[in-house]
């Protein structure tokens, strides 16, 4: 883990951080964020009661002190969803393809989008869709989702597959490294190149509270050789 203390207005901090890498950032009095593994994050303004960031991929989480008079706003990369707090814990996630999710562990939070703005309180979470308002809050589930389908065929002689599943609304998922985005009910559907031999496809979730969970898929082996008459 890192650790970045800004304080100013000319700071233009930008984090990135790898499959295990943790980062922890001071962007004001009172106010600290912690960016997630595999996640992007940056700076973009820094004045007198304000801290504006963008989570430009991957999950962060952020601890506002509510005596510092301190307002941190987050803004999302590929979405004008925007999530304001003066006060308390939330987690937020997305894929930056349009979809964000918000979780609130402590206080509450403001998140808006398509001019539409949903308060969010202690224990709940709020999702906005590709183009779309924030759905109004739901508790948070207690543990994470993720169902993936397993392979028509373990054997083919195609070159792609498609690796199916479902998860939480909002939620980022990888499949194989790749980011996608989930529909309103959570499902998504994925082409996936093979290779000649044996495939290994790994399926992997965040949700906005930062839990993560993976699935490994059965071996997909790619045989293209013809047979012998």
């Amino acid at each position: 883990p890192i650790s970045m203390n800004c304080a100013h207005s000319t700071c233009r901090d930008a984090v990135r951080t790898g499959r295990s890498g943790e980062a922890r950032l001071s962007v004001g009095d009172g106010v600290e964020v912690r960016v997630s593994p595999r996640s992007e994050f940056s700076i973009r303004e820094i004045n007198e009661g304000l801290s504006r960031v963008r989570l430009e991929v991957g999950h962060v989480s952020a601890s506002i002190d509510e005596k510092g008079n301190r307002i941190l706003r987050v803004e999302a990369a590929g979405s004008d969803a925007v999530v304001e707090s003066s006060g308390g814990d939330f987690g937020m996630v997305s894929a930056g393809l349009g979809q964000v999710a918000v979780a609130t562990a402590k206080g509450q939070v403001k998140l808006k989008a398509k001019g539409k703005a949903q308060v969010v309180a202690a224990g709940e979470q709020s999702v906005v869709l590709k183009n779309q308002e924030p759905s109004a809050p739901t508790p948070v589930p207690t543990s994470v989702l993720l169902k993936v389908a397993d392979p028509v065929r373990r054997t083919t002689n195609a070159t792609v597959t498609y690796v199916e599943g479902s998860t939480a609304p909002g939620s980022v998922v990888r499949v194989g490294g790749r980011l996608t985005t989930v529909t309103e009910k959570g499902k998504f559907r994925v082409p996936v190149r093979l290779k000649d031999g044996e495939n290994r496809i790994t399926v992997a979730v965040t949700d906005a509270r930062g839990r993560t969970k993976q699935q490994n898929m059965p071996p997909i082996v790619v045989d293209r050789e013809k047979p012998t008459i």
